[in-house]
């Protein structure tokens, strides 16, 4: 820490110097090369430190310590928001279908356990008339690919 504190001292002394010396020749004929001799200071103290480190000691440093990212963590996250994702979004799906055949139905989606998971059984709860019922399997069926088989119905009333 101590070493970073003296770099950073070191450059703002630097500027300091070269802007004292910028405004005691301000309209003077050399204030040119004064500019040019503080950026060139600047540069030197920014650039010196680098200059000195030893790199043998960095790629053996860097190479004697082993790096390592347990990704597995990162991948079920990524998979747990996914098929959240995946089951909100296809209930949604039927709901809006049976909202827009008149029907009231709340659908709970059970997805795969696959790395891409696909709905694969729908519980299906409210009020429905046959033909409203039979529209929606056929759209669960054609669309969301979830056989007739694996539709559970439960039923309040009809939508009549």
């Amino acid at each position: 820490m101590e070493g970073i504190k003296g770099y950073l001292v070191s450059i703002v002394a630097a500027c300091m110097l070269t802007v004292v010396a910028n405004v005691l020749v301000q309209k003077s004929p050399l204030r040119k090369i004064v500019r040019l001799i503080g950026g060139i200071l600047i540069l030197l103290v920014a650039v010196m430190p680098l200059l000195r480190l030893d790199m043998s000691r960095i790629v053996d440093y860097l190479q004697g310590s082993e790096y390592s990212f347990d990704t597995s963590a990162v991948e079920q996250t990524w998979q747990s928001q996914l098929s959240e994702h995946i089951k909100q979004t296809t209930e949604t799906y039927i709901e809006n279908e049976a909202d827009r055949l008149g029907a009231t139905v709340q659908a709970t989606v059970t997805l795969t356990e696959e790395e891409y998971p696909v709905p694969c059984h729908a519980v299906l709860i409210g009020t429905v008339d046959a033909d409203q019922m039979e529209a929606l399997s056929e759209y669960m069926e054609t669309s969301l690919v979830i056989p007739r088989t694996e539709q559970e119905w439960r039923l309040y009333g009809t939508g009549e």
